[in-house]
């Protein structure tokens, strides 16, 4: 691993890789999204709740932006936490997509 002034380059690239496929799922969800996003979905296929466009976008990059920002943050190494929500909120965004397409 690379190590400049004592910070992980490696664990730097994940994150901006991470922020950068959230911030691009955002643009391409603001202009596929209908105004009014359903956001869950029954057993029978009823959308049960829906949300205005603009919280449908923000919610899942900000969820993305903090998981992202809580890895370089955390000084433990197995601390996997800040990866798993920065992943959670593009996972969300993408079923955002299949669902309301």
């Amino acid at each position: 691993m690379v190590f400049v002034r004592g910070v992980n380059l490696k664990k730097n690239l994940i994150n901006i890789l991470l922020v950068v496929v959230a911030i691009g799922l955002s643009v391409v969800s603001w202009f596929i999204l209908p105004d009014v996003v359903a956001v869950q979905v029954g057993v029978d296929s009823q959308v049960t709740n829906t949300m205005p466009k603009a919280l449908a976008v923000a919610i899942p990059l900000g969820v993305s932006v903090v998981g992202s920002a809580m890895n370089p943050a955390g000084k433990d190494k197995k601390n996997k936490k800040g990866y798993i929500l920065s992943v959670i909120g593009i996972v969300i965004m993408v079923l955002s997509l299949l669902f309301n397409r």
